[in-house]
């Protein structure tokens, strides 16, 4: 077979492979557009929620489920300094106190998590107190349910607010699927609701430890109030090289694939049913967010 037999073999082969996807998303296409809005909620959280979240669609946004797998497998630092190798690129901004025998950490993460732009806040807990020198590296778990303070959060982008969540829970997010936001242009402004004053106050320490002054936090009985925009403490070294730009860059060529195959759809609930029909691979990737951690084999009662 002469190298022409061979092009001419790869460019039927060529042919017939776009001819079966452009069919493929004429037919998804049809089929989106032939459901009701409460089949597609349907439809949506029930391929979502085995993933650890669950769709809002009065804010077009996906969140974290207060029972997300997520939640079995603890934290470390070493999520932070390796994210940008997943194409995370965020500011985060770990908040750390002693409570009740045992060092807490609270955690914000703001930016770009491929194409999707969002956030998160998240509270964990070690296995007793842990020396300063060793936190960034400490194992943090999960907290008991009674011990969940309930997180008030607000995400803006450049000045304009793109959502709201206020739930009990132990890792709020919000993720708003086929948008790009630099992590310098998000802003968070958080309310924690604590169990009881003394956890509010030692969380408060770790704040100002963190380098935010008593004028940038407002608190009261159980609760404090602050904003996250410029993180006060030092960011992992992927975060500060230029790597981060590059990832950045490639974040926004991908969302413009994804924007170009979800088309005609225009609304978030729209275009990832059409790619769960169309290529359903690449919708269960866009869900893995933040799926670095793996999970540990533990029991524990809540």
């Amino acid at each position: 077979m002469n190298r022409w037999n061979i092009f001419a073999l790869l460019l039927l082969l060529f042919l017939i492979s776009f001819l079966y996807l452009y069919i493929r998303k004429l037919y998804a296409v049809r089929k989106i557009k032939a459901m009701s809005v409460s089949e597609k909620l349907e439809r949506i959280n029930q391929v979502s929620f085995p993933l650890g979240f669950e769709y809002i669609l009065s804010q077009d946004l996906f969140t974290s489920k207060i029972d997300a797998w997520q939640k079995d497998c603890g934290y470390c630092g070493l999520y932070d300094r390796t994210a940008p190798l997943f194409h995370m690129i965020f500011d985060c901004e770990p908040i750390y106190f002693d409570y009740g025998g045992a060092t807490w950490m609270v955690e914000l993460w703001k930016g770009q998590y491929g194409i999707t732009a969002g956030c998160e806040i998240g509270i964990y807990r070690a296995e007793g107190i842990v020396p300063e020198s060793q936190r960034r590296n400490a194992l943090f778990l999960d907290v008991p349910k009674e011990q969940r303070p309930v997180f008030s959060v607000m995400l803006f982008k450049n000045g304009l607010r793109t959502c709201y969540l206020c739930r009990k829970h132990w890792w709020l997010t919000s993720f708003h699927v086929g948008q790009y936001a630099a992590p310098e242009n998000l802003e968070m402004k958080v309310t924690i609701t604590f169990p009881d004053p003394e956890m509010c106050r030692a969380f408060i320490t770790g704040l100002e430890k963190a380098g935010y002054l008593p004028s940038d936090i407002y608190a009261n009985d159980t609760s404090a109030a602050f904003t996250f925009s410029v993180p006060r403490t030092d960011q992992p070294f992927l975060r500060r090289s230029g790597y981060h730009r590059w990832i950045l860059f490639k974040n926004r060529v991908l969302l413009f694939f994804y924007l170009q195959i979800t088309s005609p759809f225009c609304f978030t609930l729209d275009r990832l049913l059409l790619l769960y029909e169309f290529l359903p691979v690449l919708f269960r990737h866009i869900l893995k967010i933040r799926r670095i951690r793996k999970p540990r084999p533990r029991k524990r009662e809540e």
